[in-house]
């Protein structure tokens, strides 16, 4: 799963930095790769349309000001007939965040649907805090509501750890738990 370029629907796909080669790139048919790490590409960019968007994986990190330029670019290659990948480092929290935007405004899914989509196609997937209260922001702008919310981690030691109400679908709460701590912590 870490290892290889997902489906996200038949011309969006989304992968880690190291399932991103030459011959991957060929096998799918990828025409734009969008880039959210913070290195360089190891395969070549000539035959296609390369977009770097350098920006750290951290909750403080304003992803949202990029949404719609990043999913309208998948929309306008997708109407050309191209494909898009789009990847970050593990293909977990920076690209994830992309394909659910994208989701929610060219698929009209709203948040939850949309993320839940997207762990259907890719189960590693987890935006990270911040990334997600964004999302929230994004869906109220497009749709006027929200059906994600940031709920109070139970037993908790602070009572500002707080997290998407999906993440609860994942794991019941236990795993975040502790990274929702460490994140506090820093």
């Amino acid at each position: 799963m870490l290892c290889e370029l997902n489906e996200v629907t038949d011309h969006l796909f989304i992968s880690s930095a190291r399932s991103v080669s030459d011959d991957s790139l060929r096998q799918k048919g990828i025409t734009l790769v969008i880039n959210c790490s913070m290195t360089a590409p190891n395969y070549s960019t000539t035959n296609i349309k390369y977009i770097p968007i350098m920006l750290e994986d951290n909750e403080k990190s304003d992803i949202g000001r990029y949404f719609d330029e990043v999913v309208d670019l998948i929309h306008e290659e997708n109407l050309t007939g191209g494909k898009t990948l789009v990847y970050c480092v593990a293909g977990i929290s920076r690209s994830a965040t992309f394909c659910i935007a994208y989701l929610m405004k060219h698929n009209n899914l709203n948040l939850r649907n949309a993320f839940r989509h997207l762990r259907s196609r890719r189960r590693i997937v987890r935006p990270n805090n911040g990334f997600f209260r964004q999302l929230i922001e994004y869906e109220k702008r497009l749709y006027n509501e929200t059906s994600v919310h940031m709920v109070r981690v139970p037993n908790a030691d602070t009572p500002d750890c707080m997290v998407p109400d999906v993440f609860y679908e994942v794991c019941k709460g236990i795993v975040w738990l502790k990274s929702c701590k460490n994140s506090l912590r820093r």
